[in-house]
């Protein structure tokens, strides 16, 4: 036996060799660090037009051509004069079902008549502040002379500015900055919920490659000036025709920012995408709604080539690879079972010698 077991091994880590992978922790290290070397937190001002004051962001009711300034608490707990980028962000929903108030770039859904970045902007984009002192941030808000339904959502974020003003300039950053967004919201009705469930829209089904994953992105519009909150969406690929999941995600406590789409996505995993007719079949839930959806779409050889192509992580077994596997295995049966008949063999006979 003690001659067999490496034999064993050997063929085990020739058929199933050892693999790992190593979780990289670099970046979680990296905004506990940013967090400490930030040295600011900031506050809310907030006006005596604040709907709710027990919140700690600006719920404010406001009035057609009104004009007004709010303030951002600054608070340098650091041992140097720091500079702080200055911000009114719009409100979108990330693909992980958060509203998010850091996508400076995105351009405004459609359903998006008046962005809050439109009428609320920094009185200057940047602040400075003395070591173990307080400054403020100025936000002024002007309204537009035509009134307008439901709530517009956005952020005021102050983020430490970067020391590196080249890297800025051309749009790259390779340090991490840390900042805080406020909730801004602006209502011309102090009864005008913030959540709410009137209605969402399939807009847009995309196959392509986020992040180096094969996905099939659904474009899930939330056409109305509210926000949602507490959803659950859940979706899946099947062929046309067929019911049986080739993919399939669920998301739950989702919440989408009022006229945006929520980008939800199904990743194909590991498996090569064929062109040909596909089915999406899609549910959100809702506290007291429910939404579903059924779409068609197509992926054409050159789409599936290119996503193919383009994944990060693909794995490549050669036909060698198969024919080997199974060659492999039945020598190692053979050899395992010889193995053993002979050590029976022996056994037997070293005690039929005893007995004699």
């Amino acid at each position: 036996m003690k001659r067999l077991l490496p034999i064993l091994s050997l063929a085990v880590l020739i058929l199933f060799p050892i693999t790992g992978f190593a979780e990289d922790t670099k970046e979680s290290k990296g905004i506990t660090e940013n967090e400490k070397r930030a040295g600011f937190t900031v506050q809310a001002v907030l006006p005596e037009n604040q709907i709710n004051d027990r919140v700690s962001f600006y719920h404010l009711l406001m009035t057609p051509e009104q004009k007004q300034t709010i303030q951002v608490k600054i608070m340098n707990t650091s041992d140097k004069k720091q500079t702080y980028k200055v911000e009114v962000i719009n409100a979108a929903t990330n693909k992980n079902g958060l509203i998010t108030y850091d996508e400076r770039e995105k351009k405004p859904d459609a359903s998006m008549k008046l962005p809050i970045a439109n009428v609320a902007k920094p009185k200057n984009k940047e602040v400075s502040v003395d070591a173990y002192s307080e400054g403020k941030a100025e936000i002024d808000i002007q309204m537009p002379a035509d009134s307008f339904q439901g709530i517009l959502l956005g952020g005021v974020r102050i983020s430490l500015k970067s020391d590196d003003t080249e890297e800025e300039s051309q749009g790259m950053s390779v340090k991490n900055t840390y900042g805080y967004a406020i909730g801004l919201v602006l209502t011309e009705q102090d009864t005008a919920p913030i959540y709410g469930e009137t209605d969402l829209k399939l807009v847009k089904l995309q196959p392509e490659i986020d992040y180096g994953s094969k996905v099939l992105e659904a474009s899930i519009q939330n056409p109305y000036p509210e926000a949602m909150e507490n959803l659950t969406a859940e979706g899946k690929i099947v062929r046309k025709g067929q019911e049986k999941a080739i993919a399939k995600n669920k998301q739950e406590k989702v919440k989408i920012a009022p006229n945006s789409v929520f980008p939800f996505q199904i990743d194909w995993g590991m498996q090569e995408v064929s062109a040909g007719e596909y089915t999406f079949i899609g549910k959100v839930k809702g506290n007291t709604k429910t939404w579903n959806f059924k779409e068609d779409f197509t992926i054409t050889r050159e789409m599936a080539k290119k996503m193919n192509k383009q994944t990060a992580f693909r794995i490549f077994i050669p036909s060698w690879w198969t024919t080997s596997f199974y060659v492999m295995g039945t020598a190692t049966a053979v050899v395992t079972a010889w193995l053993m008949i002979r050590y029976i063999k022996r056994r037997n006979g070293r005690e039929k010698r005893e007995e004699e």
